[in-house]
């Protein structure tokens, strides 16, 4: 499976911003390409997906890969999934409860609050 966040080297110049406001300890990896240019990496086995990276790079050298289709058609399959959701889904969606009926009707077993 291809990592939900990944860099786009071409965009990155090697600032370290993304390093410097990650919350995870060596969650993106420094390294030279082979034009011996400083890049970040994400390192897949350390990131926990927050998308602060996203945020604070100012070079639109970051991105990810939306999974909202593979999320539904694994819950067709029948996977057992659970939902983890921040506080601030009461905030960003109004009626965050028809939301999470919603999910659970089509499959999502537990649902976690953070």
């Amino acid at each position: 499976m291809k990592s939900l966040l990944f860099t786009i080297e071409e965009n990155c110049i090697g600032c370290n911003k993304c390093i410097f406001y990650c919350p995870v300890e060596d969650a993106n990896v420094s390294f030279i390409n082979e034009k011996g240019e400083n890049k970040i990496r994400v390192n897949d086995s350390k990131c926990i997906m927050c998308g602060k990276c996203l945020d604070v790079c100012d070079h639109h050298a970051r991105d990810f890969r939306d999974d909202t289709e593979r999320f539904f058609a694994d819950l067709e399959e029948g996977a057992v999934i659970s939902i983890i959701a921040a506080p601030a889904v009461k905030t960003n969606f109004t009626d965050y409860k028809r939301l999470f009926g919603y999910l659970h009707a089509t499959g999502v077993k537990h649902f976690y609050d953070v």
